[in-house]
């Protein structure tokens, strides 16, 4: 697939990004209070694969300053709406970049980066990002990721409960997947969060936490399980999340690095 078919796919589901990622709010709460920890007013963050914004405006609301990133040009331009509609023009700025073209920006120019809801999995090789995030973060410079997983127990629970053992046993072993984007077909990679970590991030960032997402509370699909039990499995992976193995059995997982001295 080329990178112009990718970008229309993303073009495509722009007006209706937003309600897309609605069922998943939940998890963006827990992104946004991750990054309140982390960074700062005043401070400047990136944001890479920015989609329409929402974790631009949730940080540029609290007083840092952002720049957002993401290769398509309909994303962004929904997010410059939003700034112009919130007046927020003074701490945001929009760039249509491919994360991949971040090697000519200058050295040291953010405090922190975040990406999040798989903007990282369109891609197999994530050292040339690796090295593009040390040398742009400052000294002790924070990045946050929040990636798909490779082994959801949730899909696996389900493969099982229809009998699909073949699929069942080789869901963890999947180093891709196509997903539909618009109506184009999109490949996303997969990693473990400890994989992802050693393979590409490991040398110019240390670890500070790692944890799952939608490991134990259910997926917004499984609508029929009780109100009750969901808040039970929630407070319970809020427990767990980052112990193994249920750091490895997310939808979603959570990587914060912070960038080694030099």
């Amino acid at each position: 697939m080329t990178q112009q078919e990718v970008i229309a796919g993303y073009d495509a589901i722009a007006p209706t990004y937003d309600a897309l990622v609605q069922a998943d709010e939940w998890m963006r709460q827990v992104l946004w209070e991750h990054y309140i920890s982390v960074f700062q007013p005043g401070q400047h963050v990136l944001d890479v694969s920015c989609g329409t914004g929402i974790d631009t405006l949730f940080l540029a609301q609290r007083g840092i300053h952002v720049t957002a990133i993401d290769i398509s040009p309909g994303m962004l331009a929904r997010l410059q709406s939003k700034v112009a509609g919130e007046e927020l023009a003074g701490r945001v700025a929009t760039h249509v970049l491919d994360f991949a073209d971040l090697a000519t920006w200058p050295s040291e120019s953010f405090d922190g980066i975040i990406s999040a809801f798989a903007g990282l999995n369109t891609v197999s090789n994530l050292a040339p990002f690796a090295a593009d995030a040390a040398r742009l973060l400052r000294a002790h410079g924070r990045m946050v990721l929040h990636m798909l997983n490779r082994f959801s127990l949730w899909e696996w629970l389900s493969l099982v409960k229809h009998r699909q053992w073949a699929a069942a046993r080789r869901l963890g072993g999947l180093r891709s997947r196509i997903f539909m984007v618009g109506g184009r077909a999109v490949q996303h990679y997969l990693f473990s969060p400890a994989e992802a970590y050693r393979q590409f991030f490991a040398g110019q960032f240390r670890l500070r936490r790692a944890y799952s997402l939608g490991a134990l509370r259910p997926p917004p699909i499984n609508g029929r399980i009780p109100t009750p039990v969901v808040a039970a499995l929630d407070a319970l992976e809020l427990h767990l999340r980052a112990r193994r193995p249920v750091v490895n059995w997310g939808r979603f997982f959570v990587i914060d690095l912070e960038r080694r001295e030099v």
